[in-house]
């Protein structure tokens, strides 16, 4: 079989969860699959900045409109996905994105989330129009195949769009067991400590800066804490974060809170090791990376009780409502001050996550791509 993987997401050059996702689906699932040959295809009309993709089983096809040019030819059915990356028996899409595609290739989709569906709100107007552009009722309908990240988003799939149970796979990612550990080098976290003149002890907030990330209420929380900790919040900016900026700067303890801004990929395990507990407190997740990625750490951590994390994280987390933040400050000073059951949360953690590892995640994929012929 010929399949084609949209890479269109990687072009950014910034690495977040679908991007985390899409990577590692390259690196794993064409290692294992000795059968099927790969087109693995992108789109810049400047120079894009994308990791090493050379596969045996894969060729690598660019195009170099301008996104908006190619959007609307894909809209308007001026052309095809098979003029632009060639002939295929499959178009993979780890990311919905606008497409066109004859009748006969099969269509696989990843779906991470319904937020712009669930919670239109937290997006800003420009965001909620491209969401309304990429059709998601059409694009699920014409799927062959869709691969949910979690029970949640299947769940969820269903619901909203009463799509029959046996089209949706459930495949939950995998986290870098090799970059993600306790094992970190005492003078990689010193140097990154020095780097990012990170305070003394802190609560890491480890997201983009965006409402449905919910730092407002970790703010709120922050400022409840009876306690000398600081809070580092890293993270590239988003949309509707004018007011957050404006919530840090009001903040009786705008002393103690540190934003990072987007910090590179290698220097995340450190910052996450250094800290003295990570807090997730989103309002709607279909996954929830950073929490599994602490936990591989050694670090503590507290989450919303909401939406796919409590599937996620099980009980190796504080669960907290993400509307209030006297349950979030109350979660933050136990794992400070208890540290039998910080230790705990530590040690359950460490061992959840060794379910959640890129080569059995590249195994279900591959099975699920196979049923298709």
């Amino acid at each position: 079989m010929k399949i084609t993987i949209d890479l269109r997401s990687l072009s950014s050059g910034n690495v977040s969860g679908v991007e985390n996702y899409t990577l590692n689906l390259l690196e794993h699932l064409l290692t294992i699959d000795k059968k099927n040959t790969y087109t693995l295809y992108y789109n810049s009309w400047k120079k894009a900045s994308l990791p090493d993709l050379h596969f045996i089983n894969s060729k690598i096809v660019k195009t170099s409109f301008p996104n908006k040019v190619l959007n609307l030819m894909l809209m308007a059915k001026l052309v095809d996905m098979e003029k632009l990356s060639g002939p295929t028996d499959c178009l993979f899409m780890p990311n919905l994105n606008q497409f066109n595609i004859n009748p006969n290739v099969k269509l696989v989709l990843t779906v991470h989330d319904l937020s712009p569906i669930v919670t239109p709100e937290y997006y800003d107007a420009k965001r909620n129009l491209w969401h309304k552009l990429l059709r998601y009722k059409q694009a699920f309908n014409r799927a062959d195949l869709i691969f949910a990240v979690s029970d949640f988003t299947k769940y969820d799939l269903m619901k909203h769009f009463n799509l029959p149970e046996n089209k949706i796979h459930v495949v939950h990612s995998g986290i870098d067991h090799k970059h993600f550990n306790t094992e970190i080098p005492d003078e990689k976290l010193r140097e990154v400590r020095n780097i990012y003149g990170l305070p003394g002890d802190y609560i890491l907030f480890l997201n983009t800066i965006e409402p449905r990330k919910n730092l407002s209420g970790v703010i709120k929380a922050f400022e409840l804490l009876d306690h000398p900790v600081n809070l580092v919040i890293a993270g590239k900016k988003g949309w509707k974060n004018g007011g957050l900026f404006n919530q840090i700067r009001k903040s009786r303890k705008a002393k103690k809170i540190k934003y990072l801004g987007y910090i590179k990929e290698e220097d995340k395990p450190a910052i996450i090791k250094l800290s003295r507990g990570l807090v997730y407190p989103s309002f709607y997740e279909g996954f929830g990376f950073q929490p599994l990625e602490a936990m591989a750490c050694g670090v503590p951590t507290v989450v919303s009780q909401v939406s796919a994390l409590p599937e996620v994280v099980k009980d190796s987390s504080l669960l907290i409502n993400p509307y209030d933040p006297n349950s979030m400050a109350l979660a933050l000073e136990q794992i400070l001050s208890d540290e039998e059951l910080s230790g705990q949360l530590v040690q359950k953690g460490l061992n959840l996550v060794k379910e959640y590892n890129w080569d059995k995640f590249a195994g279900q994929i591959l099975e699920g791509l196979n049923s298709l012929y």
